[in-house]
């Protein structure tokens, strides 16, 4: 299952790219739907795995906005 990690601020969200893909994680940079993300256009997709890791972290992201996975063809908010 793909999951989109979105942030308000570009940094962040290649900080997290490069800290899961630094734990084995998978992760790459995306174009993230606007209407999500408001003014970044980036966010870093991962999987399940993934997801587990970063929410144990995710205090350390200020700018976090949310994650999303594709339910019935749309993404919806998951956390």
């Amino acid at each position: 299952m793909d999951i989109l990690l979105v942030f308000g601020a570009r940094s962040q969200t290649l900080r997290c790219a490069n800290m899961l893909r630094a734990s084995s994680y998978a992760a790459s940079v995306t174009d993230a739907p606007l209407r999500m993300s408001g003014s970044c256009t980036l966010a870093v997709r991962t999987d399940r795995a993934g997801l587990m890791f970063f929410t144990n972290v995710a205090t350390g992201f200020s700018a976090f906005r949310g994650a999303y996975a594709v339910r019935e063809g749309k993404w919806s908010r998951i956390f």
